[in-house]
């Protein structure tokens, strides 16, 4: 549903593919073209060309018809085709063109923001091939190819499954069979009643080495069940199993109408639940602050300085959105299990400092602090947490999220002022808050794998639902924060970001010019030869360990940004000092 006014206009003067979503986009958001005198005005324009008379500040595009062509081969570089040894799949133009209006979007925000804040911002760029780099995150960190431990081999014909498997022929067709985190293989070991297989294959090494023996066993099982079947026990098991949507489906999915992607009331694709400020704040509530900021990496300068988030996430797209977040100014704290991200404990490099180049890149600029929430100590700092913040972004299960004290009811009744962001498969509530979900099982039940493999459905080589959910997550964000400092909004809110939604959203355009099948490009040409330099330009940042590591430049920076830190190593106590 789109949002009330705010006192705040963007004129859009671009000529690109991104204009005509982008004025959608805005006008949900309830961001007009003129507004009242004195309000702040913010012109989007291509790159090189004038920002309207009047405006305040500017956001310019880069991103004529040759950088989208560039930025989808990027995107296919990387991206093998299951049916094309030699060639990868790139997403519909007009998908790109959803995305770089989120980007936009965003940027036109960040901008208001400072002007909120007295200052008179340089002029922002976004461009649409470093967003591009941005949705492969962190696939090309650290790496392009071959430095992170990853044996570099020559392409040839993508196996049609392996594990974690993809799409799947079933009883009437196909549905997204996937797997995300170690604790859900002995499940569907249970679920296709081979239990046997849990013990045999303990390892994701050995279960990826014997993908299609496992496959093989799953077989039966899956042609017993029809699709709807097959999802429904799935996740009943807690497996993030999905249905393979098709593009056709999109403007009659229940649960697209229900979450205002299609529909009479189309807007956003994020819904906002709020409640009155009736609790009283945190008696230590700046004590607290103030331990954080001593105690946590100073932020960078930007518009959102003075913002202070609590993180409770793991994986990718929470985290992305927090980081996000220290992009631009705020203090992020992220809040870990003792054991830690299980990304950080994943994808080390071969250098020996212990970097992860899956951690990494996504969790720049952070503090981070371990807490077990079965500790009642460690509960009642996450609580304090909770209630001194700003923002809390997770990323949880439903139950997981009652468990912790991170359901809205809570945060807002010991925090009467705070923006919760929760980033679901699919809502936050609802028929299905329980859903379980990752990337490639979004693209399935989104449309997007059916419109990037052209009427035969295919799963991308790196899922696009955790990076788009993470930016769908900041855009809310911002327009939240917006409306809280050009209208004065106050009260808790619940920004409900379901990452399926917004993953769906990005390909009305695509619907709209009727872009059908599937576009190939060649894949990288450092994968096929071996070599491990970039073939595309990325920025050099520094890690906790000294040396640097190849990363996307961050699509809506309002300037040149200082070297920014990783999350800090925590100390022998799991503890930030001085908090």
């Amino acid at each position: 549903m789109p949002f009330e006014p705010l006192p705040l206009a963007v004129s859009v003067r671009t000529q690109s593919r991104a204009g005509p979503p982008l004025a959608r986009l805005l006008a949900a958001l309830g961001v007009g073209e003129t507004a009242a005198d004195g309000a702040p005005c913010v012109c989007v324009c291509d790159e090189g060309e004038a920002p309207a008379d009047g405006a305040h500040a500017c956001v310019r595009l880069a991103a004529d018809e040759d950088a989208f062509a560039r930025a989808r081969r990027i995107i296919g570089a990387r991206n093998p085709s299951p049916r094309h040894a030699d060639r990868g799949l790139m997403p519909p133009a007009g998908h790109l063109a959803g995305v770089l209006a989120g980007a936009a979007a965003s940027a036109a925000l960040l901008q208001a923001l400072a002007l909120a804040r007295g200052e008179r911002p340089a002029p922002a760029r976004v461009g649409v091939e470093p967003l591009a780099l941005h949705l492969i995150l962190p696939l090309v960190s650290a790496r392009s190819a071959g430095s992170s431990g990853m044996p570099v081999r020559t392409p040839t014909p993508a196996a049609p499954l392996v594990y974690p498997f993809g799409i799947t022929p079933c009883a009437d067709g196909e549905v997204g069979v996937y797997q995300a985190v170690p604790t859900e293989w002995p499940r569907f070991c249970a679920l296709i009643g081979r239990e046997d297989l849990a013990d045999a294959y303990p390892t994701v090494e050995s279960r990826r080495e014997h993908g299609a023996a496992i496959l093989a066993a799953a077989d039966h099982w899956l042609r017993a069940h029809t699709a709807d079947e097959a999802v429904r026990l799935a996740q009943a098991a807690a497996l993030p199993w999905a249905p393979v949507a098709t593009l056709d489906a999109l403007s009659e999915s229940p649960y697209l109408r229900r979450r205002g992607v299609t529909g009479p009331d189309a807007g956003a694709p994020w819904r906002v639940e709020r409640a009155a400020a009736e609790a009283a704040p945190h008696p230590d509530r700046e004590a607290v602050r103030a331990a954080l900021a001593a105690a946590l990496p100073a932020p960078v300068p930007g518009p959102l300085a003075g913002l202070i988030a609590v993180e409770v996430t793991q994986h990718w797209a929470g985290p992305l959105a927090a980081r996000l977040l220290a992009d631009h100014g705020a203090l992020v704290l992220k809040c870990e299990p003792p054991t830690g991200d299980f990304w950080r404990n994943g994808g080390a490099l071969r250098d020996g400092s212990g970097d992860s180049w899956t951690f990494e890149p996504i969790n720049l600029g952070k503090g981070s602090i371990a807490l077990n929430l079965r500790d009642a100590a460690d509960r009642r700092l996450l609580e304090t947490l909770l209630g001194a913040c700003d923002v809390v972004v997770e990323n949880l299960s439903r139950e997981a999220r009652r468990r912790a004290g991170l359901d809205f009811a809570a945060l807002a009744a010991r925090n009467p002022n705070v923006v919760a962001v929760s980033l679901p498969g699919y809502e936050a509530g609802g028929p299905l808050a329980d859903w379980r979900g990752m990337g490639w099982s979004f693209e399935a039940a989104s449309g997007y794998a059916s419109a990037l493999g052209g009427g035969a459905p295919a799963n991308s080589g790196f899922p696009y639902g955790d990076p788009i959910g993470a930016l769908t997550a900041f855009l809310a964000l911002l327009r939240e924060l917006a409306g809280r400092r050009l209208r004065g909004d106050a009260g808790a809110a619940l920004l409900d970001v379901g990452q399926v939604a917004a993953l769906a959203w990005t390909l009305l355009e695509p619907l709209r010019t009727g872009e059908r099948g599937p576009s190939l490009a060649p894949l990288d040409d450092a994968l096929a030869q071996g070599r491990v330099e970039p073939s595309w330009p990325l920025e050099r940042i520094p890690t906790a360990s000294g040396r640097t590591m190849d990363h996307p430049l961050p699509p809506t920076g309002l300037a040149a940004q200082p070297p920014r830190h990783r999350a800090p190593l925590l100390d022998e106590h799991g503890e930030v000092r001085g908090l």
